[in-house]
């Protein structure tokens, strides 16, 4: 009893340092267009049926987005999305910390790695929602074929969130069969488990995973990671494969582009680069041994880890964020371990407490300190730098009272985060040729648009509105065609860490006649 009281009240402390950092840190943090882009999307969408309608482009399932279209009725502000995800991500570090086996000092790490307390709780976006399920998923896990149904709950909700979680999801659901399969004699010996529900719980993570792929078949004009790259590419696949060290060693380097990702800071050494392949593989091979006397645990971290980089193969190569699931199913396997039962005869003649399983503790120690390293500096680098200039363009604007101006906004993904910020309900996109507010990712948006070809759609929007008009673009307009147009340059946001996020305010008077 006095060891449960204390584990919750180290929970309960490292929650809440975790959301005054998070606080601060978020309280210095300008959205950018990925963000931006799901609160618009909710807020301009009519209702459920015109979301899912809406999300057709995404290349996202849809629950992130529902838990975002209550909130844009309550208020228009953005703000509001990232006080939500805060909380997401500090009940995963409540539950991380409670319930999982780890040692005190690398669950500390664990909620201060770069992960934790930056990627899935600063940037505001649905990866934090299967962080928080796969969490539930594995305090659920010691008595899960008695509460099986919330099992399956938790996996279809998971299925929900990304193409990533849907894929360990997948993996989980397979190595719970595989289990149940083998060993259901013994399992159905338990008067608290029930055969009907395991079958009704398997049943919700197929019906989740189907569900969540028809909602990721693209539109037949879709514009985003068109098709699948099926031709071997040895330099491909071993950049994939790379993918392995980012994940459990993620260090930005500490500039101004630190969360770009070009290369991280242990890429600069061309002596890490020269290792990065074979260390790479050896993390996969030390992942499985640590794992190899749980078959369940082996299952589920070898499908996942299998078909998250054959995805980032076959599909869309991504960004960290992404590539982050890669280690968080790392942990969540190393965190069912704990429950899960040893295979008969798997590992005869080798006693307990292997040197495998010695091995966890310092190396998972020793990897989880480079995430914090990761944690610190992305949070420190937040602090110091603009992240985007869309928080302040839109400031300016208000300021100018020109928010309720017809404006023409080019790049369309950049602008976005004005508009967001504005809670403007459209702007004219010459990519595209329409009015918008988030980006619709079709075929139609995907020619690049002239400097001329924007200042003559501004003209004509003009004339038709017989109001000035104001221009946003990401760059800067050749002066000759500024003097030529009569355009008047009013500011210019450059230097962010987004660095596509940079902004030229331009100002088109109307004149009759």
């Amino acid at each position: 009893m006095e060891y449960l009281r204390a584990a919750r009240s180290y929970a309960i402390i490292l929650t809440g340092l975790f959301l005054f950092v998070g606080t601060i840190t978020a309280s210095h943090h300008e959205m950018w267009r990925d963000e931006i882009q799901a609160w618009l999307t909710a807020r301009d969408s009519s209702s459920f049926i015109d979301l899912f309608r809406n999300l057709k482009y995404q290349g996202h399932p849809g629950l992130w987005y529902i838990f975002l279209l209550p909130l844009t009725r309550i208020t228009p502000s953005p703000i509001v999305m990232q006080a939500f995800h805060l909380l997401i991500a500090a009940m995963s570090v409540y539950l991380f910390v409670r319930y999982s086996p780890f040692t005190r000092l690398q669950k500390f790490l664990f909620s201060f790695g770069y992960f934790s307390i930056y990627e899935y709780s600063i940037l505001c976006r649905n990866y934090a929602l299967g962080v928080l399920l796969l969490c539930l998923f594995c305090v659920l896990f010691q008595q899960r074929y008695a509460k099986f149904l919330w099992v399956g709950a938790v996996l279809f909700l998971l299925e929900q969130t990304s193409v990533h979680a849907l894929i360990i999801a997948i993996g989980i659901g397979c190595a719970l069969l595989a289990d149940y399969l083998l060993r259901r004699k013994e399992i159905l010996t338990d008067d608290t488990v029930h055969r009907r529900h395991i079958w009704l719980g398997f049943s919700l993570i197929a019906l989740g995973a189907i569900l969540s792929v028809w909602q990721l078949i693209p539109p037949a004009d879709s514009g985003f990671a068109v098709g699948w790259k099926f031709r071997y590419n040895a330099a491909a696949l071993k950049h994939v494969i790379q993918l392995m060290t980012r994940a459990f060693f993620p260090v930005p380097q500490a500039k101004l582009d630190f969360w770009e990702w070009e290369s991280g800071w242990l890429e600069q050494y061309p002596l890490f680069t020269k290792i990065q392949f074979p260390l790479s593989s050896l993390l996969v091979v030390w992942c499985s041994l640590v794992l190899r006397r749980k078959p369940i645990a082996l299952l589920t971290y070898l499908t996942g880890t299998i078909g998250l980089l054959s995805f980032f193969y076959l599909k869309h190569f991504g960004e960290i964020r992404q590539h982050g699931f890669l280690f968080v199913l790392f942990i969540i396997a190393a965190w069912i371990y704990r429950d899960a039962e040893e295979a008969k005869g798997f590992t005869r003649g080798e006693r307990p407490g292997s040197i495998w399983e010695k091995s966890i503790n310092p190396v998972l120690t020793f990897i989880l300190i480079f995430h914090v390293i990761g944690g610190i500096t992305a949070v420190r680098m937040d602090i110091r730098y603009v992240f985007s200039y869309g928080k302040a363009a839109a400031e300016f604007i208000k300021a100018g009272n020109m928010q309720e101006m017809v404006i023409v906004g080019e790049r369309d993904s950049a602008v976005s985060t004005i508009v967001g910020y504005l809670q403007r309900k459209q702007v004219y996109y010459p990519r595209g040729d329409r009015f918008g507010s988030f980006i619709i990712f079709d075929k139609a948006r995907t020619d690049d648009v002239s400097d001329a070809q924007v200042v003559q759609k501004a003209k004509e929007l003009g004339m038709k509105s017989k109001q000035d008009v104001l221009i946003i673009l990401t760059r800067d307009l050749p002066r000759d065609l500024t003097f030529q147009s009569s355009l008047t340059e009013l500011a210019r946001f450059t230097g962010s860490t987004v660095q596509s996020e940079k902004f030229y305010l331009y100002l088109m008077r109307w004149q009759m006649g």
